[in-house]
């Protein structure tokens, strides 16, 4: 599982994603879980968005 950020022009989002290969032989990936914005992120944790990633990283580990 990995780490996925999406930007848009006012705001940047978490998600956790998993990769797998399908039946077919492609690669596909899945959202496993949105975690949230990184405003949302930031004032939860009280940190910059640097620690919002490792706390991120931390989350799809487990």
């Amino acid at each position: 599982m990995r780490v996925t950020t999406s930007k848009s022009k006012n705001s940047e989002s978490f998600y956790i994603t998993r990769s797998y290969v399908g039946a077919n032989g492609k690669t596909t990936s899945t959202t496993v879980r949105k975690l949230g914005s990184l405003k949302y992120l930031s004032d939860m944790l009280g940190t910059d968005r640097d620690g919002v990633m490792v706390w991120a990283k931390e989350q799809a580990r487990i």
